[in-house]
Order: C-alpha cells, then structure tokens, then sequence
C-alpha cells in the first residue's frame, strides 16, 4: 500500500517547517493522479502516483518559501481555519482544523469524495516554527 502522508522538511535561510499532513490520492476520469491537502488546499498531480507525489512536494516548498518570504505564513494558516496559540509570528501550538470542517467549508473537498474514490491517511499536523 501506498503512503499517504507527506512528510516533508523544508529549510531556507531563516526557518525550519516541518509537517506531517492528511492527503488525499485519487485519480480523474483522464487517468491523472492528483495528491491534495485539505488542510493548506495545495494540490500536486501527475500521470502516476510517485510524478504527483513529488509535483505536491514542489507546491508545498513553494507555498511556504513564498508565505515566509512574505511573512504571512501565520495569516495563511488562520485563513484557512487554522488556530495559532501564541502570536502568528511565533505560535507556541499550531492546530490544523478538523476534517470534518475543512470538508463542510470547502466544496472542492466535498466534490472530490462525490467524484472520485479516495485513499487517505490520517495524522495530526505540526509546523512548529516560520519565523
């Protein structure tokens, strides 16, 4: 069986994120895999399930160089039904929103379960520094 959780380490000048988030692989009607997060709505995809696994890895960095590059990581996370306890600047607990919510909020989330069969693999997610 495949995995299903992206662990990833991004490093850049400045900061270390590390996470571990829920995805979702499914394949479209084209026979295009897609690898997607909920949790920070970034989505990978490719002709196969390892080329979308690595297209969502280069979003990803690009999403937190950009967002720490600008200094709004924080502001994306609380945007995107995250809840910082701390400051945004340096949480002291990062708390990604339930499934549940993130679903009920988001109707792309909704239409991939309506359209598609999906794996996924549960796991709490942790950023734990983005200054």
């Amino acid at each position: 069986m495949a995995q299903y959780i992206f662990e990833g380490k991004y490093q850049n000048i400045s900061s270390v994120v590390k996470v571990k988030l829920l995805l979702f692989h499914f394949e479209d009607e084209k026979k295009v895999h897609f690898i997607y997060s909920p949790h920070l709505d970034l989505t990978g995809y490719d002709k196969n399930f390892e080329g979308a696994r690595k297209s969502f890895e280069i979003v990803f960095e690009d999403f937190v160089d950009y967002t720490l590059k600008k200094k709004s990581l924080g502001k994306v996370l609380t945007e995107l039904g995250w809840k910082l306890k701390g400051s945004a600047q340096k949480p002291k607990k990062v708390i990604a929103p339930s499934i549940t919510s993130v679903i009920k909020d988001n109707e792309f989330v909704s239409e991939i379960f309506d359209k598609y069969p999906v794996n996924t693999y549960h796991q709490e997610v942790g950023l734990p520094c983005f200054v």
